[in-house]
């Protein structure tokens, strides 16, 4: 046996040849590694623990669980609920969700940041959804010296506040009554609406407005309006929305708020070919 970029290889049947001997010497190791355990990851129905991985891949559980931390710390991966099993994070749905129909979200939704932040004065966010979880693109600080802020590539509960409201408002009848039917709504605040018929309500509320508005039900003293934002086939791409603290917001500045935050989403979305 000899080794090659710390892996055995066996020189017997089967052995590489020179040319994909120099082919792997070309790779840097720990990017080839890191894509190897993305890739297993993406391949499993389940997220996978440090002796699956190692296995998987052949590779020492020293040299997985390194991988794992800095990849977890990174966002590139996610462990649920505290588990020591991983699965792809926010991080890397935030890289990949950049483009969309070969088009950066980002740019063609910047201006209307921009706009927002400008004429509300609070800080405007573009975030894409995932299973259980909206992770922010971009943000653009509206003027308040104290201004909301949030890192990109961080991700905030689906049913957080505005936020939630505006992805339940883009799907069909028969996927919130599935996604409803699995359990009580998630406590964020005491302002926050945990009965499902009343929630509903305010789902319909903004599928008919085109943004949802939500005081104190996230965040204790923060406000915010939030609206969908659709491409091809009426397809949810990302969520739209401003939120800024209560002292800078009151219920008929949320009104207009959420009147600007819904004229941009429909402007984005036909940009998307809506």
């Amino acid at each position: 046996m000899f080794r090659l970029e710390n892996e055995e290889i066996d020189p017997g049947n089967g052995a590489p040849n020179l040319s994909e001997l120099q082919e792997r010497a070309a790779l840097v190791p720990a990017v080839d590694k890191a894509f190897r355990l993305l890739t297993a990851l993406s391949e499993s129905a389940e997220p996978l623990g440090v002796s699956q991985l190692s296995r998987t891949l052949g590779l020492g559980k020293s040299t997985v669980h390194g991988l794992v931390t800095t990849l977890e710390r990174l966002g590139i991966i996610e462990s649920p609920l505290g588990a020591k099993r991983y699965r792809l994070g926010p991080g890397l749905f935030a890289l990949a969700s950049r483009s969309a129909a070969q088009r950066d979200l980002r740019d063609i939704a910047r201006p209307a940041l921009e706009r927002l932040a400008a004429v509300t004065e609070q800080t405007s966010f573009l975030g894409v959804p995932a299973e259980d979880h909206v992770t922010i693109l971009d943000l653009i600080h509206g003027r308040p010296t104290m201004s909301i802020s949030a890192p990109i590539g961080s991700a905030i509960p689906l049913l957080a506040g505005a936020v939630g409201k505006a992805v339940v408002s883009a799907w069909d009848e028969q996927r919130r009554a599935e996604f409803f039917g699995q359990g009580r709504l998630p406590a964020f605040t005491l302002n926050t609406i945990r009965d499902v018929p009343h929630y509903m309500e305010a789902v319909k509320a903004a599928a008919d407005d085109g943004a949802a508005t939500d005081i104190d039900e996230y965040v204790d003293g923060m406000r915010a309006a939030a609206a969908p934002i659709f491409g091809p086939d009426h397809e949810l791409i990302a969520v739209i929305w401003v939120a800024g603290f209560s002292r800078h917001v009151d219920r008929e500045r949320l009104a207009e708020m959420a009147n600007e935050v819904a004229k941009e989403a429909a402007d984005i979305s036909r940009l998307l070919g809506a």
